[in-house]
């Protein structure tokens, strides 16, 4: 298959060339994942592998009298482990994630002490300040901070004694995709040899959900299949993940791209000729001859113009040849700004075990037809990309090189 042109500026490649055996690359060696199937990677195999449904009326959580009681939306079953006296609610989420992926990694203190933390929210602790908490009593002194998107980093660092640099990116819907790249991009440029990316959000609060309805971008009927005919907007849920890297030559998953550039066109709506998504997709394939199998894992919101946008993104990349496509919303809803890190997060706790997760049964292509609803298994090596894309036009393509160490057949 020969690919179009790249798109010129459009694309920028942040860092250049992926894994090859005998040099270090930064590497994924622990997960954290929360979301509407509970905490943790085995959680979220179990739940995939059993076809649980998160997606439940908001009534179940609020109780009646809200305009919102029917909407169906996911969130962290145990809500006690959101409350801290001392940190707002998403920096909790933060830490109990970062708590995940580091155990994972099996790192020391003294491992620990000198990695970069990178965290992604759009909403920070919106949902612990604009509205009470429940089951919370703040420690008033903290008022400040808790309001404050540093604190998602800043509670990470000081309860985990991280002292490397931390950063907070609050791009939207590509905020925890963002943090995976930037993480990488601190390791390949020396900064740091470990790197700590964390991407959240808490968006069930009356106020920010009146917003998402009042733009029209909620889901009316809950249908969560975000190309098929009766989609009609997001079902928004909790969630979030964190992803440890560490600079390895031993098999595994690896960062190689991580490519980002901006539409420049709506705050709110998406260019529907998909040329700056697209772009990204080139540039992230641009050594890539199809001899390695590929896997692409869209951003997929469930809105209109995302579907649009992205149709016509895959269309100029890969014409009617679709490549294998693994959607993830569809199985926790779109957490916002920790959508992108849980969706690449819950396909690699997949990879780990060998296979590619399943689509759901009732997931529709973007070319027409059904996705595939069965697990897939990996053989030889695998090209993993993950796109996402912001509100205002920020789009963002990450790719993975796989390795398990499983020969081809």
């Amino acid at each position: 298959m020969s690919l179009p042109r790249r798109g010129g500026s459009l694309a920028v490649n942040m860092i250049e060339g992926g894994k090859s055996h005998g040099s270090s690359e930064p590497r994924v060696c622990g997960l954290g994942l929360a979301s509407g199937f509970g905490m943790g990677a085995a959680a979220h195999l179990d739940g995939v592998r059993k076809g649980r449904r998160v997606l439940r009326p908001l009534r179940e959580l609020w109780g009646e009298g809200h305009p919102w009681a029917e909407v169906l939306s996911g969130w962290i079953p145990d809500r006690k482990l959101l409350c801290s006296r001392r940190n707002g609610p998403a920096s909790q989420l933060a830490l109990l994630l970062a708590r995940q992926a580091v155990k994972e990694a099996g790192w020391s203190g003294e491992e620990l002490k000198d990695a970069a933390l990178i965290v992604g929210s759009s909403r920070g602790n919106a949902s612990g300040w604009l509205s009470p908490w429940p089951g919370r009593r703040a420690m008033k002194i903290l008022a400040v901070p808790n309001s404050l998107h540093s604190e998602l980093a800043s509670c990470v660092s000081i309860e985990m004694g991280i002292h490397g640099p931390y950063h907070v990116l609050a791009s939207g819907c590509a905020a925890g995709l963002d943090a995976v790249g930037m993480a990488a991009m601190l390791i390949r440029q020396g900064i740091a040899g470990r790197a700590l990316a964390v991407g959240l959000d808490l968006p069930l609060c009356r106020e920010l959900l009146g917003t998402y309805w009042a733009s029209g971008m909620l889901s009316r009927n809950g249908v969560n299949d975000p190309y098929g005919p009766c989609a009609d907007g997001m079902c928004i849920s909790e969630g979030g993940a964190a992803i440890a890297l560490e600079m390895s030559d031993k098999p595994g998953i690896y960062v190689k791209d991580y490519l980002v550039n901006s539409d420049a066109y709506s705050p709110l709506g998406m260019p529907e000729d998909g040329k700056g998504m697209a772009a990204l997709l080139e540039g992230a394939l641009r050594n890539w001859d199809g001899s390695v199998p590929l896997t692409v894992c869209p951003h997929a919101s469930g809105t209109a113009g995302n579907a649009a946008s992205e149709r016509a993104a895959l269309k100029r990349v890969f014409g009617s040849c679709l490549p294998d496509l693994r959607m993830m919303k569809p199985w926790t809803g779109h957490a916002i700004g920790g959508s992108g890190i849980l969706e690449l997060a819950l396909m690699l706790a997949f990879t780990r075990e060998g296979v590619l997760p399943p689509n759901p049964e009732w997931v529709s292509s973007p070319g027409g037809g059904a996705s595939a609803a069965e697990e897939l298994p990996l053989r030889g090596r695998r090209l993993v990309v993950k796109s996402a894309a912001s509100m205002g036009g920020h789009n963002v393509v990450l790719s993975l090189a796989v390795d398990m160490g499983i020969p081809a057949t």
